[in-house]
């Protein structure tokens, strides 16, 4: 968000290019801030970009001879990358431009650290091509209308084209309400897919053919040869690490850092540069919750100045109905964390960094709980398309970094033998090796410590269990204990105002449309008994909120820019 729109002129039939173009646009343009350029137009090709006036800055698209290239996202590696084009001080598309005038091909892509989607134009050729970065981390949406090609970085500028009748995909809506987000390159709408990952879309603009090539996958990666010196590794993982963390800090950027109680934001604190300054970090969380209070003292250290959001039963909801326009309704609000803070961040930062995948690359977090499935199959899904659509819908605000997706870090880390990373077993090694200091005393939740407890510590854990054990028996008896471990209370906040009311509303009204795909009648059970405390449905009853919400926003228009139009 927001990014690139465009078309081929067969898409269109005899309507108007430019204002085709332009609506597109204006749908995914959610701010007044936004930079929106002027629409580029030839005989067989349209398009135009919208961003956030932070990186690449330069108008667009950027041209050499009769090739055309529209870049959104950025890299990471760029004093590599110029040194293979021979030329100094170049911006990214220029880098993207001279490599692939020098070879005449995109095999270069795999030389790429960076989170980017790109369209490049062969006019000459006529062939146009839709580019994602190795992991698929900046989205793009295509699709093939009347035998031309249609590209939109959300899936809702697909709206503003004339010949884009949506038609909600019944696989889609069983995946949503399965998993709380959909999967592999699925979208809501009938004929429109999202770009795979490290791949290269090729549209022969004459001849109206596809054809899809990927230019990196996982069997490219080796596993380490044995015997392994454990040492040796977190040495070279810390190092990897510090690398990463540097190329996403640059002076004179504003830089700031979501700080929770876990273990991969505080790496990344720990890890910037001490000649950067000043830091800022964030922690959300309703008042009093142990992510506060851990990040606290991660920030205290470090000396950066912390900003305490409050999460409460009155500012979690309202935010996630935009938010779910926003985000093509692609995941459930519940998981919306922090989307209530953006104008804070905003404040003092345009770069955010991020810990997204630090337990997953290094940590081995999905080595146990999911061994059926590929750690490929869960990068590309619970990754891709669950947890970093947070940051997708974040970058509406600004631009996020995300240190473990290092090209060269994720190759060593996903190298390493699974009995070596599962458990945290060489992630904790390498935390405590490298920043000892972050991580020996400070707990990364509750009661757990990456370093062995110490007697304090003991009585510490022994106090927390003997609180848990209090509070569920208050609860057998009707009385409510807020659990301040958890920096929510999601089933609290919807039998409160204003999240009961709304609820209520959308998932009761006679007019709603999600009944047309799942039963109303499971909804209104769910909600009633939830409301009347038998059970906790919070989870249920989100997804079914975000589901008829992005309806009604897609076939309605209500609810695009939050309650009041509701």
């Amino acid at each position: 968000m927001p990014g690139l729109v465009g078309f081929t002129t067969k898409s269109i039939n005899n309507h108007e290019p430019k204002s085709v173009l332009e609506k597109m646009r204006s749908y995914i343009a959610h701010h007044n801030f936004y930079k929106s350029e002027a629409p580029f137009c030839s005989s067989e090709l349209h398009a135009t970009r919208s961003h956030i006036n932070i990186i690449q800055t330069e108008p667009q698209p950027h041209h050499n001879s009769d090739i055309y290239l529209w870049l959104d996202g950025e890299f990471y590696n760029q004093d590599e990358l110029i040194r293979m084009t021979k030329c100094n001080h170049i911006t990214d598309p220029e880098i993207f431009l001279q490599l692939y005038k020098a070879n005449c091909d995109l095999n270069f892509l795999k030389d790429i650290d960076g989170v980017y989607s790109a369209v490049l134009y062969d006019k000459k050729e006529n062939k146009v091509q839709l580019i994602t970065d190795r992991y698929g981390l900046k989205l793009l949406y295509w699709g093939i209308i009347n035998d031309g090609l249609v590209w939109s970085s959300e899936l809702k500028g697909f709206l503003g084209h004339p010949n884009v009748a949506p038609v909600i995909n019944h696989q889609a809506v069983k995946e949503f309400f399965d998993n709380g987000y959909l999967l592999e390159n699925h979208t809501w709408f009938d004929g429109i897919e999202l770009m795979p990952p490290a791949s290269v879309l090729t549209f022969d603009i004459t001849k109206s053919k596809v054809q899809i090539q990927q230019y990196w996958s996982w069997s490219d990666i080796k596993p380490l040869k044995e015997p392994i010196n454990e040492q040796e590794l977190v040495e070279e993982l810390g190092w990897l690490f510090k690398e990463s963390v540097r190329r996403r800090v640059n002076k004179n950027e504003r830089i700031g850092l979501l700080l929770s109680g876990g273990l991969d934001s505080r790496a990344i604190l720990a890890a910037i540069p001490e000649d950067y300054k000043p830091i800022h970090t964030f922690t959300f969380g309703q008042k009093g919750c142990n992510d506060i209070k851990i990040a606290s003292k991660a920030s205290k250290i470090k000396e950066a100045t912390h900003h305490i959001l409050e999460l409460n039963p009155s500012n979690w909801l309202i935010p996630r109905i935009n938010g779910v326009w926003k985000s093509d309704g692609s995941f459930n609000l519940l998981d919306m964390h922090g989307i209530e803070f953006y104008n804070d961040y905003t404040s003092y930062s345009d770069f955010i960094l991020n810990g997204f995948w630090g337990e997953v690359a290094i940590g081995g977090y999905y080595v146990e709980p999911f061994q059926t499935q590929s750690e490929e199959h869960i990068a590309r899904n619970r990754g891709r398309r669950f947890i970093n659509q947070t940051l997708v819908l974040g970058e509406g605000w600004l631009i996020y970094r995300r240190p473990f997706t290092d090209k060269n870090l994720a190759e060593l880390a996903f190298s390493i033998p699974k009995n070596l990373r599962q458990h945290y077993h060489i992630y904790t090694k390498m935390l405590l090796s490298t920043f000892p200091k972050y991580y020996k005393y400070i707990p990364f939740n509750s009661s757990s410590w990456v370093s062995h407890p110490n007697r304090l510590m003991k009585l510490l854990e022994f106090k927390n269990r003997a609180m848990n054990k209090l509070k569920r028996k208050a609860q057998r008896f009707g009385v409510h204990c807020k659990d301040l471990r958890s920096y929510t209370d999601y089933p609290l906040w919807i039998r409160q105002e204003p999240a009961k009311s709304f609820f209520a509303k959308l998932l009761l009204c006679s007019r709603a449309i999600y009944p047309e795909y799942i039963e109303r009648n499971k909804i209104q059970d769910y909600l009633r008994a939830h409301v009347e405390e038998k059970a906790n449905y919070h989870n249920e009853l989100c997804l079914a909120l975000t589901f008829e919400l992005w309806l009604q926003q897609v076939f309605n228009g209500k609810y695009r820019y939050g309650q009041e139009k509701g």
